[in-house]
């Protein structure tokens, strides 16, 4: 069954309303009986009223009146069809729909509003709780903030005074480096001060020798055979002296023919317990020039200090003895860049080989240049010891 909508007051109007009559079509719009009634009045009310003390007429006869117009008019009172808009009595029906529809109305607008109040109520709720769940974000997130900070400052702290001790250590090495250094000039220049007043000695002895020698001559002129000795004599002892003044040889003790080097007093100083008293014993030891010195100076290649077996490196390869090949390949595993850096500018002097050692470079690459070195000086080293 077809339900309908009155187009006035919006009521249900089933199709039977409209079949039995209790509801009407026009054009294209559905009103319900009291619609139709409230408009009938509405159209009686808004023709002329008749004048005041004037009744209708009846009609007469058999019911036919004759109008004006010369026509007759039949007497009988028109049927009003059940479907005609002319109602009577619908005022107070019309109201009550009108007051029905105003309290249906005022129904729907306070359960919308109660509906909107109850949504609202909900979404400030969950605004609410949302903004208590972000104010509970926001403080956890400063709270970790705050240990950041607390840690990253603490952090800070601890890397400083890292820092701090580190650069006063450093300054500590260094300063004693350089104190070390300082005492080693130092030694230096007592050495050849030393030095100096030994070849004056020298000279004055070689001097007094020339008289001897001179005095010798004048008597020698008397008796040839004296004059001979005294001049074997004189002349062994001028190249001794010269040897003195030009190798470092001394006169051997006791009167013999032993003789000692003079670099033999500097070997002590190879086992002082000063780095300072190792490093310039290492320096005049090579500065002799005597290849006698090399096995003395092998040992210090794995010396505690860093600046005695970079010279002892040094030193090896200015005297050009291949026999300290074996310890200066040794030397390319030492802990130190610039202990290993010296030992191959000494190897690349006495071998006149390069194989690409970079003391700077990965271990792994040192390793196999340091291979390459030994298999040479396998292969090598009996013609090198043999030359």
């Amino acid at each position: 069954m077809d339900i309908f909508f009155c187009d006035i007051c919006n009521e249900s109007v089933p199709q039977t309303d409209l079949e039995r009559g209790m509801a009407f079509r026009r054009g294209e719009r559905v009103v319900c009986a009291a619609c139709d009634n409230a408009m009938s009045n509405e159209e009686e009310g808004a023709t002329v009223p008749a004048e005041e003390g004037s009744t209708p007429k009846e009609p007469e006869g058999d019911g036919v009146v004759e109008s004006e117009s010369g026509q007759e008019e039949s007497g009988e009172v028109p049927q009003v069809s059940s479907d005609s808009p002319e109602r009577s009595s619908g005022g107070p029906r019309l109201s009550s729909c009108l007051f029905a529809l105003l309290f249906a109305l005022l129904l729907i607008s306070v359960g919308a509003n109660a509906l909107l109040w109850m949504e609202g109520q909900k979404v400030r709720a969950s605004l609410d709780a949302s903004l208590e769940g972000l104010q509970k974000e926001d403080d956890m997130f400063s709270a970790r903030f705050s240990d950041l900070q607390t840690n990253l400052s603490r952090q800070g702290q601890k890397k400083d005074a890292y820092v701090r001790e580190s650069l006063e250590m450093m300054r500590g090495g260094v300063d004693e480096k350089f104190a070390n250094l300082g005492n080693r000039l130092g030694r230096n220049e007592n050495s050849l001060e030393a030095l100096r007043q030994s070849t004056s000695a020298d000279r004055r002895t070689l001097e007094a020798s020339g008289k001897d020698a001179v005095a010798a001559a004048g008597v020698a002129a008397t008796a040839v055979e004296s004059v001979g000795e005294d001049l074997s004599y004189l002349s062994d002892r001028v190249t001794a002296l010269e040897e003195v003044l030009e190798g470092g040889m001394t006169p051997g003790r006791g009167g013999g023919g032993d003789q000692q080097p003079g670099w033999y007093s500097h070997l002590p100083e190879l086992k002082d317990a000063s780095a300072g008293n190792r490093w310039n014993a290492v320096t005049v030891l090579g500065d002799t020039g005597d290849p006698r010195v090399v096995p003395h100076l092998l040992p210090m290649l794995s010396d505690e200090d860093v600046f005695v077996r970079m010279a002892t490196a040094r030193v090896l390869g200015d005297l050009g003895i291949p026999a300290a090949i074996p310890a200066l390949i040794k030397a390319l595993s030492d802990e130190q860049a610039a202990v290993r850096e010296a030992s191959v500018v000494a190897l690349r002097v006495l071998s006149g080989k390069d194989f690409r050692f970079d003391p700077l470079g990965k271990e792994t690459d040192r390793a196999k240049a340091q291979g390459s070195w030994r298999k040479w000086w396998d292969d090598n080293s009996e013609a090198l010891l043999g030359s």
